[in-house]
C-alpha cells in the first residue's frame, strides 16, 4: 500500500485498475438513478514525496514513499448485479441460484471464498464460482464475483437482503439487495432432452430453450422466480417464436416474473472454485430473426416483464433478418436488466435492411449495465446501433457499457420512431409523456458511423417531455455529432456533464459539429445543458467542425446552457466558446496523459484539474473509473479526476485463462477468443511431425497482468483448403426415411473443417423433423444444426440443415419421424470457414400432373468460385423423372421412396443470376408435382 500525491506519472493503467477506498457507493441496483453513484475516498495527509517517473508507467508505484502511518484495508465497491431474486433452494446441490456482482476491489481469483467472500443478509454464500474481469473491464476496469446463494438461513421469499462482499476484512457498501424467490432452476443444454427434463435437476437439462414446433423446452416450463442456467456450447436454434432463439409469447404461453421473483436467463458459471463461466454462444443463423426478445405490439402488458439476462455471448451471421437484435426488447412493458453480456459482430452480409441493435426495443425500467457491444453492421441505412430504445422507453439504465465498432449506426439512440410523446398508451395505462428517467453513465462509446449518444424524433410531435442525464462517458471517434438532439418535444432536460469528447466528427458530411441541434432549440420548456465537458478536437476530427449548429430552430443562451466545459479545438479556428454563452470556458489542450493511445486521464498540469468550480446540473461524485469527486480543492473537468490525496492500492493480479479458441480446430490460425482474460500473445504454428498443414498444433499464451499468472493454449491444425479451389462434394450419401426411426450416415469419415449439407423431404407437410445424432463435437439433436431454410407445398416438406465439423471421424444421424420421405448428406470442402451460404436459399413449387417444362426462381451468386446446388423433390414413385436443361450434373439421387428426391451440382465459375429449368413427366400415383431448392454455396 502506497500513498501518493496528485502526479503527472500517474497512469491510465493504473487509475483503470485502481480500485479507490469507498466509504459508499449508488450502486443503482433497481431505481433509476437522478445523481451518479456516490463515492468517497478517504484523504489522509498526502504523501511528502513522490519519486518522478516516466508517464504511464506502473513502475512509479515502487518509487513513492511508502506510508506507515496511513495503511488502510482496501474497500470492496459493489455497483450492481446481474438479477435482483432468485430461489434459495433447487439446482444444484439443492444450492438455489446463481448471482453475479460486479464492482472493484475484489481482489483475485485465489482470494476467492478465503480473503474474498460474499454475504447475503447476514449469511454467506453457499458456494464461490468466479472471480474475474467482467464483459466490459477493457475500459471500465470493472471486476465480476459469481456465487451460488444457498439456502441464506431459510430467509423468506419477498424479503429484500442487501449484498455485501468482504475483502481482507473491509466490507463493501450494503446499498444492493438479492430477494430470495419461489423458483426453480431450469437448465438447459445441447445434451439435454426436451422431453426427460426435469427442474433443479442438473443432469437432465432441457434441450431447447424455445421450441414452437413441439412446444417443448424451458420456456414452456418456467414460471416466475425462475433461473434459466444455460449450459456452454456453440448454439444456433432458430425454433423459437418468429425463428428466434426465444421469444415470450401470448396467451397461455405468456410469462412473466414479478417486483421480487424476476426470470432470469443466465450461463453456467462452472463448477465450484473452477473460476470459468461456461460460454454459452448463441449466433443467429442467416434469414432467421434469432437471440431473446421481448412480447409484439399487440400482447404489450401482457407478456416478458421483469426478465433479466446475464453472462451471454451472441452474435449475428450474415443475412439475417433486418430486426434480429441479439436481446430484442420489442414492446415489453418491462423492466429488463441485461447484464455483463458480450454483443456482436453483428454481420450485416446480403440483408436488404437491419434495423435494431445489440439491444433494442421498449419498456420501463429498463437496465443495460456493463455489457461489451462491438462491431454491429449495417446497411446503407446505417439504422443499426450499439443500443436503440424506441418509443414508450423510459427510466432506462445506460451505464459501464464498453461499446465500438457499430459501423451501421449510433452507439446509443433513443427514437421516438412513431411520434408517440405525449398521445401513445402505455402498456399497462397512461400516457407515455416521452423519453423520461434516461440515466446514461460511465460508458465508453467508441467508433460509430452515425452518434455518439442520439436523443431523436420521428414525427414532430410538438407536445411531449424529453429528459436525460448523461455523465462520466468517453465519446471518441463517431463519424457524425458525438451528441445529437434532434427533438419537437416541447419540454426538455437533456442534461451533460463530466463527460469527455474527443476525436469525434471524423467522417465527411454537410454540417460538422460536437453538438447538433436539429430539433426545437428554443422555448419556454427547453433546457439542455452542458457543463464541465471535455469537448476536444482530434487528429481526424473533420476540418470545419465547430461546437454546436442549431440546424433547426436556433437556440439561446438559456435553451442550450453551457456553463465551464473545456474546449480544444487542435489548431482549427472555430468561434469562441463565449458564443455559446461560456463566459466559463477554458479553450486549451487538456492534456491527456497519451490520446493517441486511448488514455484521456489528466496529466497533473492539466488546465481541467480543479476546474469545474461551475456549480453541478445534478450529483457526480465519482468519475469514470469510481474514483471519488473530488481529489483536490475541487472537481475536474471530463470524465476523468486525477486520483490522488488518498491511498492507492497496488493493482491486483489478474491471472491469463485461455478463451472458446483453445482445444479446438482450425486450418489458419485461430484470430479470435484466444483469450478469456489477459493478453494474447502472436499464434505460432508448432508442427510435431515436420508436416505442413493437418499437423501440429497451434500455440498461443494468455498473459496476466499486475503479476498475475500466464496460461498457455493450444489448438489442433485442421486441413488448410486451397482458398483457390471452388467448394466441391467431397463424399455424398442419399437414402430413405422410413416411418418410425432410421439411421444414415457417410461411408467414410468427415474432415474437420468441412460442411456437412443435410436435406430431409417428408411426404407430408404437416410431418416436422426431428432427430439425434453422434457426430464427436457434442450435437445430440438436430436442432443444434443451423436450419438453412424449408420449403411446405403440395403434400410435400422439404427442410434443409447444415453443421461445421471441427473435428475429423464418424457421423451418424438417426432421423425419427412418422412417416416416410428421403435424405440427402454431402460433405462440402473448400467452402467459406464462417459462413456456408452465399445468399439465402431460393424455393419454388410446381403443380399437380406436371408434364411441361419448369423454372425455379431467379437466383444469384456473388463468387466467382460459388458451388450451386439444386435440390430437386417429385411426388410418389420412381417413374416421375426431372431432366434439367443446362450443365447440371446429378450429385446424389434418390428414387423409389416417399419423394423421389435429386441433387445436382453447377460450378458456373462467375458472378450473376441463374435458374435451373428442366423437364417433369410421367403420371405415377400420389402426389407427381415438385418442388426446388436452390443452394448457393460460397467459396473462399
Amino acid at each position: 500500500m502506497y500513498t501518493i500525491r496528485k502526479s503527472g506519472w500517474m497512469s491510465w493503467m493504473l487509475q483503470a485498475s485502481m480500485v479507490a477506498l469507498l466509504s459508499a457507493c449508488g450502486g443503482a441496483n433497481d431505481k433509476a438513478v437522478s445523481g451518479s453513484p456516490q463515492a468517497v475516498i478517504s484523504n489522509p495527509p498526502p504523501a511528502s514525496t513522490a519519486s518522478s517517473s516516466s508517464p504511464g508507467t506502473l513502475s512509479a508505484l515502487t518509487q513513492t514513499t511508502k506510508s506507515t502511518s496511513t495503511i488502510l484495508s482496501l474497500v470492496p465497491q459493489v455497483l450492481y448485479t446481474d438479477t435482483l431474486s432468485g430461489p434459495t433452494t433447487g439446482g444444484e446441490n439443492n444450492l438455489g441460484a446463481y448471482l453475479s456482482i460486479f464492482g472493484r476491489n475484489f481482489g483475485s481469483a485465489s482470494d476467492l471464498g478465503t480473503n474474498t467472500k460474499v454475504y447475503i443478509g447476514d449469511n454467506e454464500v453457499a458456494n464461490y464460482r468466479y472471480l474475474g474481469n467482467a464483459k466490459s473491464s477493457d475500459k471500465t476496469g470493472l471486476q465480476q464475483i459469481t456465487v451460488q446463494v444457498g439456502s441464506l438461513a431459510g430467509a423468506p421469499a419477498g424479503t429484500a437482503l442487501p449484498v455485501k462482499i468482504v475483502f481482507n476484512g473491509a466490507a463493501s457498501n450494503t446499498d444492493n439487495s438479492f430477494t430470495p424467490s419461489s423458483g426453480r432452476i431450469l437448465f438447459v443444454a445441447l445434451s439435454g432432452s426436451d422431453t426427460s427434463a426435469v427442474a433443479n435437476n442438473i443432469a437432465k437439462p432441457w434441450r431447447s430453450l424455445q421450441n414452437m414446433s413441439t412446444l417443448k423446452g424451458a420456456y414452456f416450463a418456467m414460471q416466475a422466480g425462475d433461473q434459466i442456467v444455460l449450459r456452454g456450447g456453440a448454439w444456433h436454434d432458430t425454433n423459437g417464436q418468429d425463428k428466434t432463439w426465444m421469444r415470450f409469447g401470448s396467451g397461455i404461453y405468456a410469462r412473466n416474473g414479478s417486483a421480487s421473483a424476476w426470470i432470469h436467463i443466465t450461463a453456467y458459471p462452472g463448477p465450484i472454485n473452477g473460476n470459468a463461466i461456461e460460454d454459452v454462444h448463441y449466433t443467429t443463423p442467416a434469414g432467421a430473426s434469432g437471440g431473446i426478445a421481448g412480447p409484439w405490439s399487440a400482447i404489450a402488458g401482457t407478456s416478458g416483464e421483469f426478465i433479466a439476462v446475464s453472462n451471454l455471448r451472441m452474435d449475428v451471421a450474415g443475412g439475417a433478418s433486418r430486426d434480429a437484435a441479439p436481446i430484442n426488447l420489442q414492446y415489453t412493458a418491462g423492466p429488463w436488466r441485461v447484464v455483463n453480456n458480450e454483443l456482436g459482430p453483428w454481420v450485416a452480409g446480403n440483408s436488404a435492411t437491419l434495423n435494431a441493435a445489440g439491444v433494442s426495443g421498449h419498456g420501463n425500467g429498463n437496465k443495460v449495465l456493463g455489457n461489451h457491444i462491438h462491431d454491429i453492421a449495417g446497411t446503407s441505412e446505417l439504422q443499426n446501433h450499439g443500443i436503440y430504445a424506441d418509443t414508450t422507453a423510459q427510466n432506462w439504465e445506460v451505464a459501464y457499457n464498453w461499446i465500438h465498432n457499430i459501423t451501421g449506426g449510433s452507439a446509443v439512440q433513443f427514437n421516438d420512431n412513431e411520434g408517440g410523446a405525449g398521445s401513445v398508451t402505455l402498456p399497462h395505462g397512461g400516457i407515455w409523456q416521452g423519453f423520461t428517467g434516461i440515466r446514461i453513465h460511465h460508458n465508453w462509446l467508441e467508433n460509430a458511423a452515425k452518434y455518439g449518444i442520439n436523443f431523436n424524433d420521428q414525427g414532430s410531435t410538438h407536445k411531449g417531455t424529453y429528459e436525460a442525464q448523461s455523465w462520466n462517458n468517453v465519446i471518441t471517434g463517431t463519424k457524425l455529432y458525438p451528441i445529437r438532439i434532434n427533438s419537437t418535444a416541447t419540454t426538455q432536460n437533456m442534461w451533460f456533464a463530466f463527460n469527455t469528447v474527443y476525436n469525434a466528427m471524423t467522417g465527411a458530411a454537410g454540417n460538422k459539429a460536437y453538438i447538433m441541434d436539429e430539433g426545437f432549440g428554443s422555448g419556454a420548456g427547453i433546457h439542455n445543458k452542458f457543463y464541465n465537458n471535455i469537448f476536444a478536437f482530434g487528429p481526424d476530427t473533420q476540418a470545419g467542425t465547430t461546437w454546436l449548429i442549431d440546424y433547426s430552430t436556433p437556440s439561446t443562451t438559456t435553451s442550450y446552457d453551457f456553463k465551464q466545459n473545456l474546449y480544444f479545438s487542435n489548431g482549427q479556428a472555430v468561434p469562441s466558446p463565449a458564443t455559446l454563452g461560456d463566459n466559463a470556458a477554458i479553450s486549451t489542450n487538456p492534456l491527456f496523459n497519451n490520446a493517441s493511445a486511448g488514455n484521456y486521464s489528466l496529466q497533473a498540469t492539466s488546465p481541467a484539474v480543479d476546474a469545474a468550480s461551475q456549480p453541478g446540473l445534478f450529483a457526480v461524485d465519482d468519475d469514470m473509473v469510481n474514483a471519488a469527486r473530488p481529489q483536490g480543492a475541487v472537481k475536474d473537468i471530463g470524465a476523468f479526476e486525477l486520483i490522488g490525496g488518498g491511498t492507492v492500492p497496488v493493482s491486483t493480479p489478474v491471472s491469463g485463462l485461455c478463451g472458446s479458441a483453445n482445444t479446438q480446430s482450425f486450418s489458419v490460425a485461430p484470430s479470435s477468443n484466444l483469450c478469456s482474460t489477459g493478453i494474447a500473445s502472436s499464434v505460432s504454428l508448432i508442427n510435431s511431425s515436420g508436416g505442413g498443414s493437418g499437423s501440429g498444433s497451434w500455440a498461443w499464451s494468455c498473459a496476466g497482468s499486475n503479476g498475475g499468472a500466464t496460461a498457455s493454449c493450444s489448438a489442433t491444425v485442421a486441413s488448410n483448403p486451397d482458398p483457390s479451389t471452388p467448394p466441391s462434394v467431397r463424399q455424398q450419401y442419399s437414402g430413405v426415411i422410413t416411418p418410425g426411426s432410421s439411421t444414415h450416415h457417410f461411408a467414410g469419415n468427415v474432415s474437420a473443417g468441412n460442411w456437412i449439407l443435410v436435406t430431409v423431404g417428408v411426404n407430408n407437410n404437416a410431418v416436422g423433423v426431428s432427430g439425434t445424432l453422434s457426430d464427436n463435437q457434442g450435437h445430440t439433436d438436430i436442432g443444434a444444426f443451423t436450419s438453412l431454410g424449408n420449403i411446405y407445398v403440395d403434400g410435400m416438406g422439404t427442410d434443409v440443415y447444415a453443421v461445421k465439423v471441427s473435428t475429423s471421424g464418424a457421423y451418424t444421424l438417426t432421423v425419427a419421424i412418422p412417416n416416410q420421405g428421403s435424405i440427402h448428406m454431402l460433405e462440402i470442402q473448400n467452402a467459406d470457414a464462417v459462413n456456408l451460404l452465399d445468399v439465402p436459399l431460393a424455393t419454388s413449387a410446381g403443380p399437380r400432373f406436371a408434364t411441361t417444362a419448369q423454372s425455379s426462381p431467379t437466383q444469384i451468386t456473388t463468387r466467382t468460385n460459388d458451388l450451386i446446388l439444386a435440390l430437386v423433390d417429385l411426388g410418389i414413385g420412381n417413374a416421375i423423372p426431372f431432366s434439367p436443361t443446362g450443365s447440371w450434373q446429378l450429385v446424389s439421387p434418390q428414387a423409389g421412396t416417399g419423394i423421389t428426391s435429386r441433387l445436382y451440382e453447377w460450378q458456373p465459375g462467375t458472378t450473376g443470376v441463374f435458374n435451373i429449368s428442366g423437364t417433369v413427366s410421367g403420371s405415377g400415383a400420389g402426389y407427381p408435382g415438385w418442388e426446388t431448392v436452390l443452394i448457393v454455396i460460397k467459396g473462399r
